[in-house]
């Protein structure tokens, strides 16, 4: 990965933003969600990434990650993004780029530049019409700091059925052998589950692999995780040094319920490989149903006129 325009500074944190080519949807499931999680999780841990703040958004991913070295830094982005394209490619049978290159960032050299960066990333879904608040997505890990499940029951082994029991101890082996949970890792843990087992897989995936550094946080407010909560939901934050087309990423849940109701499996769904009589109908139920012609764009993959 080519060195990005913006100057690496060391013994800073940086805001790093992976943003998808044209703007196109890539995180259409948990499964692309938890794939990119893990990934990241097992390349942090060999980089030595300290993660401050974290947030997959539809078509992009905010990070405030500090690194021991330049090398470390570039080469942990560089093995992120390749390793997520190739196996992401693989499973939906399509080539080419992901995210646009070379990935944006800029480092953060005073406190308060770094906690308007970290409250911009929390809030991220928030703003983009996500989520009511920084506790209520998933995918910002924000409410992981307190439970292990946050959005399941808890998970009761005894009561567990032996499907589910069998998930978590190839789970835990995957986790313990250092292999990210790529598609073909999360069908043999996930198919068969009821929602209710799923929920609490997911959960259960999130939590082990989560690589948020809440009290590195906390250094940027007093020490005090309570501070950043009050902090963050008080102020959206900032970020001066990245241009970001703000969006309202609800739209993009809505197409994909709407999608889902005529049958489209977005778990297994590439929009790339569909033939134009198939894309054409889709695009003319979703503009009959008041989707814009960018938001059809985005959502399925169409080249721009």
């Amino acid at each position: 990965m080519g060195r990005n325009y913006r100057i690496y500074r060391d013994g800073c944190t940086h805001h790093v933003y992976s943003k998808a080519v044209d703007g196109n949807i890539i995180f259409y499931s948990s499964r692309d969600c938890i794939y990119y999680i893990t990934l990241y999780y097992h390349l942090a841990r060999r980089y030595g990434i300290v993660t401050r703040a974290f947030g997959i958004m539809p078509n992009h991913v905010h990070s405030n990650e500090e690194a021991p070295s330049e090398d470390a830094f570039f080469n942990f982005q560089r093995d992120l993004t390749r390793v997520y394209t190739k196996g992401y490619n693989s499973e939906h049978k399509r080539t080419g780029r992901l995210f646009l290159k070379p990935f944006g960032f800029a480092p953060k050299t005073v406190g308060k530049r770094v906690r308007d960066n970290l409250a911009y990333i929390v809030n991220n879904p928030v703003v983009g019409k996500l989520s009511k608040n920084i506790d209520s997505y998933r995918w910002n890990l924000m409410a992981y700091r307190n439970t292990d499940h946050p959005f399941s029951e808890k998970i009761i082994l005894s009561k567990a059925s032996y499907k589910f029991r069998r998930s978590l101890a190839r789970l835990q082996y995957y986790y313990d052998n250092g292999i990210p949970l790529n598609y073909a890792c999360q069908r043999q843990l996930f198919d068969g589950l009821s929602s209710k087992e799923a929920a609490q897989l997911t959960d259960r995936i999130i939590f082990i692999h989560n690589f948020l550094d809440y009290k590195a946080m906390a250094e940027f407010y007093q020490g005090s995780f309570e501070n950043v909560v009050t902090a963050i939901t008080a102020n959206s934050g900032s970020e001066h040094d990245i241009q970001e087309d703000f969006e309202d990423y609800s739209v993009y849940k809505t197409m994909s319920q709407f999608a889902m109701k005529y049958g489209v499996d977005l778990k297994e769904c590439n929009f790339e490989t569909w033939t134009e009589d198939e894309l054409a109908e889709l695009t003319d139920r979703f503009r009959r149903a008041g989707f814009t012609p960018k938001q059809i764009r985005k959502f399925l993959h169409l080249k721009q006129d």
